[in-house]
């Protein structure tokens, strides 16, 4: 996979989270690896004004979650990636368990709150798109 470059990562995080969340499914959707920030305890978490409970945090490339990081201070976690078909029985998991996804947040922790099962459908309409 290819660098991206400071401007492409700055328009990228620029745009809105909708747009962030399309971005996110088309880049994971092709690589087939999901990043996230983990330590000793498992993934990010992140708390979510208005809703119940947390969400774990998802990125499409090691890029993002490394400026996440840095500017949001989570010096103690390492960045991490998964696999993305293991990532759809987290996906599953998390379904059961009424936790959401927080895909792609900036760092100023602007991300698209999803239900999980969103997620997957999401890419499962990517992959049919893909082999269309």
């Amino acid at each position: 996979m290819a660098q991206l470059t400071k401007k492409e990562i700055e328009e990228i995080l620029a745009r809105k989270p909708e747009s962030r969340y399309k971005y996110f499914i088309r880049t994971v959707a092709a690589e087939e690896e999901v990043w996230g920030l983990a330590d000793d305890e498992g993934w990010l978490m992140l708390e979510i004004e208005g809703e119940e409970g947390d969400a774990l945090a998802v990125f499409p490339n090691p890029e993002f979650v490394e400026i996440f990081q840095k500017e949001g201070g989570f010096d103690e976690f390492r960045v991490e990636a998964l696999d993305l078909y293991e990532f759809f029985e987290w996906l599953e998991d998390f379904q059961e368990q009424k936790m959401r996804v927080a895909v792609f947040p900036t760092p100023n922790f602007q991300s698209a709150v999803m239900r999980p099962e969103v997620v997957r459908e999401d890419f499962e309409a990517e992959f049919e798109k893909e082999q269309g």
